[in-house]
């Protein structure tokens, strides 16, 4: 039997062809990420001016000659080969730019035969797109944050995206920040809708015949892994096209990281008997053993490369090696206004069988974490955000510890209140109030996962002064979690591993699709610095919007 096609499917489905997304941005530069429908040499066109002219064919002129003629001299004109070595994808970096400056861009193909591209300007063309740099300083500074996108799971619903949309114009955001799970590739077969993992078990033996080298001689592995790349490209174009969210992401700078369905339900709190089961067929033979975990592993290096071209390359730069994933390191600071972030990087070292006793970020992550706390930009920050795509606080802890089984395992033990993370946690926590627990402060944790919403506030005996917030919103698109759930989010109460750590519950909130919008500000008097939460969701029929403000100072 030939292999089969994983994209047979795909006529149900429009896919991304063509898309912009601003990256990580700051008052001199950006980092401006593509997707093109074809490859070829395509030309990034950055201006201090709407584009005007025959945008459709150039006069048939080379891109730094036309825009010669025209009188425009761009701010940022350069080239980029692409190819489907990266599923035509690639990041510019545009440097040379103004603070608090509107700038305009269009993607221009170099190919001048009217037979081969029917239009040069592929984006940009039609109406102007346009992103603008932040200010140098600024006394408040606003932002989106969401997590979970999965229309599938909601009958092609976009969810809140519309709704978050309309906030970000209104409130005049500075960027948007993705807490994890931006695509879901193994949880709508129930949706008839392909499931990454499934497709794989029920095709592996035509993938391993199709790659094999001959009998005895093993298999193509890097064709294997090509590939599987192609499988996971294709659940970021499908998940990807929704015209809202693409409204956001071609208009404000993006800051992303992945949390477990970018690459499997429950990565890094399955074993490798667990995701070697996965893929294993009913009464199949023992020595396949070998084979399973080969196909995991290279599941896992394709999730990763496709994660860094979709996602990770427009955020600020770190150390990548996507020839050993494994090495990579997915967190990264940043700073915006007169606040300091850290994301978390919760997936890429994850590991429940690791020997390190940080099993979630590893000691290496944890290390670089409590290093960027005592940082200059940190301690001068007014502000302190951490994205970590699990809340530290969520759960009653007798769901999280003592529903660990089944299904429900992996799930459990992603969590920072399980008892096999207490003790990291303790190491996270420890770190954030011994640097900062006698600032007074805003310190503010930012999640997802759970498909709905809360806000607690920290409190440690030994720092009174302290203000630490966890701060969680999801899913914008995912069906939310029932609303009756809300009665297993934590009241509050002692933080089990943490003896000196009390939460209070602010509130809680479960059964409806929903995104978070912050706003970092003085307080009245000029006293402090306050933080503005305000939990959005969908409240009517006809498009209606209804929020919940929560001060956290």
């Amino acid at each position: 039997m030939p292999l089969l096609d994983p994209t047979s499917n795909e006529s149900k489905y429009p896919k991304l062809s063509s898309a912009a997304l601003i990256g990580a941005t700051t008052p001199s530069s950006t980092r401006l990420w593509v997707r093109l429908y074809r490859p070829g040499t395509w030309y990034l066109a950055v201006t201090t001016e709407p584009m005007r002219g025959d945008m459709v064919r150039l006069g048939e002129l080379p891109v730094p000659r036309y825009f010669k003629d025209q009188g425009v001299t761009p701010v940022y004109l350069q080239a980029k080969t692409l190819n489907f070595d990266t599923d035509v994808t690639g990041v510019f970096d545009v440097t040379g730019l103004k603070p608090g400056t509107t700038y305009y861009y269009a993607l221009i193909s170099d190919e001048t035969d009217a037979g081969k591209i029917g239009r040069r300007t592929e984006i940009g063309g039609d109406r102007p797109r346009f992103f603008v740099t932040p200010p140098k300083a600024s006394d408040t500074l606003t932002f989106g944050f969401y997590s979970c996108h999965d229309p599938i799971s909601a009958d092609g619903s976009a969810g809140a995206w519309p709704l978050m949309h309309q906030q970000l114009a209104d409130q005049r955001a500075s960027f948007v920040i993705g807490g994890g799970d931006q695509v879901y590739v193994d949880t709508n077969k129930k949706n008839g809708f392909l499931d990454i993992w499934e497709w794989l078990k029920d095709n592996k033996d035509e993938l391993l015949q199709a790659y094999s080298k001959g009998k005895g001689k093993g298999y193509d592995k890097a064709g294997i892994e090509r590939y599987l790349c192609n499988l996971y490209r294709w659940f970021y174009r499908v998940y990807w096209n929704v015209p809202a969210q693409r409204e956001i992401y071609e208009r404000l700078p993006q800051y992303m990281i992945w949390d477990d369905h970018e690459i499997m339900d429950g990565w890094g709190s399955l074993t490798k008997v667990e995701r070697r089961k996965r893929i294993s067929l009913l009464f199949e033979r023992s020595n396949n053993t070998t084979t399973n975990q080969m196909l995991v592993d290279l599941m896992w290096r394709a999730a990763c490369r496709v994660y860094y071209e979709y996602e990770h390359s427009h955020n600020p730069p770190t150390p990548i090696d996507l020839d050993n994933p494994d090495a990579c390191q997915w967190d990264y600071a940043f700073e915006q206004g007169k606040s300091a972030f850290y994301v978390l990087d919760m997936r890429g070292h994850h590991d429940i069988e690791a020997k390190d006793p940080c099993k979630l970020l590893g000691s290496e992550q944890m290390a670089r974490f409590a290093t960027w706390l005592k940082s200059a930009p940190v301690q001068k920050a007014d502000a302190v955000f951490v994205v970590s795509p699990v809340p530290v606080m969520h759960w009653r802890n007798a769901v999280t510890n003592y529903a660990d089984i089944g299904s429900f395992k992996d799930d459990c033990m992603d969590e920072w209140d399980h008892e096999s993370n207490q003790g990291e946690r303790k190491r996270l926590l420890d770190a954030v109030f011994e640097a900062l627990g006698n600032s007074a402060k805003p310190v503010v944790f930012l999640s997802g996962d759970v498909h709905c919403a809360a806000v607690f506030r920290l409190l440690h005996k030994r720092y009174p002064a302290a203000k630490v917030f966890q701060v969680t919103s999801s899913a914008i698109s995912r069906m939310p979690a029932p609303g009756v759930l809300k009665l297993a989010i934590s009241a509050g109460g002692s933080m089990p591993g943490v003896k000196d750590i009390v939460c209070e519950r602010w509130y809680a909130m479960a059964g409806s699709k929903n995104f978070a919008m912050l706003q970092v500000r003085p307080s009245l008097d000029g006293s402090q610095t306050e933080v503005l939460v305000e939990l959005h969701w969908p409240g009517g029929d006809d498009g209606e919007l209804t929020k919940r403000r929560v001060l956290l100072k």
